[in-house]
C-alpha cells in the first residue's frame, strides 16, 4: 500500500510540474507518464482520465488553507476577530504561495471555461471552494451571535460584494506577480490590506 501511495504522489508531482510549465491542454497523459517515469497504462490505472488528475491537484491546492481556517473558527476569538484572522490568512497565503499553486489554480479557471468537465468532478472542486466560503459565513454568524458583528441588510450586501471583489483582486495579484513585466497595475499588499479594513468596517454595521 505504501508503494502505491508513493507512486500516486510521484504522478501527482509530475503532473503539477507539467501543468505549471505548459498548462492543462498542452500536457498529455503520455507526457505526464514520461515525467513520472511510469508507463502510460499505469498512469491510466490510477487516473482513468486527465480531469481526475487535474481535480485532485486543484482540490489539494485549495484545501491547503483549510487547517488554518478551521483553527481560527474553533478558537475562542470573537466572530469579528475571526474574520480579521481569516482575511489576514488569505492575504499571507497569496503573498507566500509558490508559482506552481498560483499558476495551476488560475489556469484551471480558464480550462474549465472552455472545456467540458464531468459534473461530479466539478461538484467536488466546487465543494472544496465552498469550504472556504463556509468559514467566512460561520465567522460572521458567530460574530452576530456574540455581538462583535452587527450587520444591517444594506451593510451585509456591501460587505459580501467587497469580499467577492477582494477575492478576485487577490487571485489576480497572485497570478500577475509572477509575470516578468507589468502589463497593468497590480494591487499592492498595502492596498489589499486597506480593502480588508473596509470590509471589517462594514461588518460593524
Amino acid at each position: 500500500m505504501h508503494a502505491k501511495q508513493q507512486k500516486h504522489q510521484q504522478m501527482l508531482r509530475a503532473a503539477k510540474r507539467l501543468f505549471t510549465a505548459h498548462g492543462f491542454e498542452r500536457t498529455s497523459m503520455q507526457k505526464i507518464a514520461d515525467e513520472a517515469n511510469v508507463g502510460v497504462a499505469t498512469l491510466f490505472r490510477y487516473f482513468p482520465k486527465k480531469e481526475l488528475l487535474i481535480s485532485e491537484i486543484v482540490i489539494e491546492l485549495i484545501e491547503q488553507m483549510m487547517p488554518q481556517f478551521e483553527a481560527i473558527i474553533t478558537s475562542e476569538a470573537t466572530g469579528y476577530e475571526k474574520m480579521n484572522a481569516i482575511l489576514d490568512t488569505y492575504i499571507d497565503y497569496i503573498f507566500t504561495a509558490n508559482r506552481e499553486a498560483v499558476t495551476i489554480l488560475e489556469n484551471f479557471e480558464y480550462y474549465a471555461t472552455y472545456n467540458p468537465i464531468d459534473v461530479e468532478i466539478m461538484a467536488n472542486i466546487k465543494n472544496a471552494y465552498t469550504k472556504i466560503g463556509h468559514s467566512i459565513t460561520l465567522a460572521i454568524a458567530q460574530g452576530q451571535q456574540d455581538g462583535s458583528i452587527t450587520l444591517n441588510p444594506e451593510a451585509e450586501l456591501t460587505a459580501h460584494t467587497m469580499m467577492n471583489v477582494f477575492g478576485i483582486a487577490m487571485k489576480k495579484h497572485a497570478f500577475t506577480s509572477f509575470m516578468p513585466y507589468e502589463i497593468f497595475p497590480t494591487p499592492k499588499k498595502e492596498q489589499l490590506q486597506q480593502v480588508k479594513h473596509m470590509i471589517l468596517h462594514y461588518l460593524k454595521g
